[in-house]
């Protein structure tokens, strides 16, 4: 009996633990979030000023080196909106280093495993492959940061899935995990050269369905050649 009430004993003081960590690897990452160079380089990427974001959450790494949050910030940029995997990869890597027991710790490897097939899959040597599977990887990279950012409490808006762009040659890296279940709007973010016909060939597979995002996005759209760069439109499914 006292060996059996000695190992609950040490059961909880090992769920307290670690129960504690994740508040204090939250509340690091709230406190940071807080640094003016941190909360500036957040407004930046939220106004999809991606180059002043970098800037600036480097910045406030060269600064403090054992600041986390920018890293994460930083990876996310290189992921989601410049396709520079393998600093994301670094970036994700250094948070985790910092942060080895956030409750984001999870959610942020599984980001780190999608940057490496997307890496993998743009090599101009990759066998050929299928769209669907990049596209089926957006989806579940888009719903992870919804993940990260709920596990923020908020704090972080959720990055707008990147479209795989057209006639790139992608491969089948390795065996496809369950999908999860796409929502029935998406959000893609403009980009140059971008025009209603070749968003449509991105993200249906078909230029002539410009009509359906089109009619979808009337309220900031006047006329359908109106699409300015770094505009979030919305995508029926």
């Amino acid at each position: 009996m006292h060996k059996l009430l000695s190992f609950i004993a040490l059961a909880l003081v090992t769920v307290l633990f670690a129960s504690a960590c994740g508040r204090t690897a939250a509340s690091l990452d709230q406190r940071e979030e807080r640094h003016p160079l941190v909360q500036r380089g957040i407004a930046k990427k939220r106004a999809h000023d991606f180059d002043g974001a970098v800037e600036l959450f480097q910045k406030a790494i060269d600064k403090d080196s054992s600041m986390a949050r920018p890293h994460l910030e930083l990876g996310i940029i290189f992921d989601d909106y410049k396709e520079d995997y393998l600093r994301a990869i670094y970036h994700y890597e250094r948070y985790l280093e910092l942060r080895p027991d956030s409750e984001k710790a999870g959610i942020i490897r599984e980001l780190i495993r999608h940057a490496r097939i997307s890496f993998a899959a743009s090599l101009p040597d990759t066998p050929d492959g299928s769209l669907q599977e990049i596209s089926r990887l957006r989806k579940e990279i888009s719903h992870l940061r919804e993940r990260l950012a709920r596990a923020e409490g908020g704090s972080a808006a959720p990055a707008a899935p990147v479209a795989a762009p057209a006639g790139k040659r992608t491969g089948s890296i390795m065996e496809p995990e369950p999908a999860p279940a796409s929502p029935a709007i998406e959000r893609y973010t403009v980009l140059t050269g971008d025009t209603l016909s070749k968003i449509a060939r991105k993200v249906y597979g078909d230029a002539g369905r410009w009509k359906v995002i089109y009619e979808a996005n009337k309220d900031t759209l006047n006329k359908p050649e109106a699409v300015k760069v770094g505009q979030t439109l919305m995508i029926p499914r």
